[in-house]
């Protein structure tokens, strides 16, 4: 019973992780790439009381903690390596918005606005892209998740 619920559970954050990523992906980047620099300077603007960052900063914790306590609690069933993968490709997530994604949020929304609209439009731009890649293996995550959660289910 505790993994089901655990794994259930993992899946939920997922899923906010994964329709929050698509949202950045589909509405925000486009509107980030669209007339840099004054769009980042818009964004800039806009985004002053919170960010994405406050968000994805509670829930992929959460998630990553859910996934590994679903993976030691399903331990002796045929769900706990589906449980792994997804915990793993949420670590592997984390390590690319650290890594790949914040250093070009820096450039875009920290760094002078004055600088080199070169520069902001190709950290907009590879930000973007990398948040496609996000997006992708989380969608893995939801099948690794999903195909534990059947297997506790047989």
């Amino acid at each position: 019973m505790i993994p089901h619920v655990l794994g259930t559970l993992t899946l939920l954050a997922v899923a906010l992780l994964f329709g929050a990523t698509w949202y950045e992906a589909v509405v925000m980047a486009p509107n980030y790439e669209r007339d840099v620099p004054d769009s980042l300077s818009l964004a800039r603007q806009f985004l002053q009381r919170t960010t994405p960052a406050h968000y994805f900063r509670v829930v992929a914790p959460i998630a990553q903690i859910l996934a590994l306590l679903s993976a030691i609690f399903a331990w002796k069933s045929a769900a706990r390596w589906p449980f792994v993968v997804a915990f793993v490709l949420l670590v592997l997530g984390d390590v690319i918005t650290f890594a790949f994604h914040y250093p070009r949020l820096a450039i875009m929304f920290k760094s002078d606005a004055a600088q080199v609209p070169g520069r902001l439009a190709r950290a907009a731009r590879e930000w973007a892209i990398g948040n496609w890649v996000r997006g992708v293996l989380l969608a893995l995550v939801v099948l690794a998740l999903l195909h534990g959660l059947l297997r506790l289910a047989v």
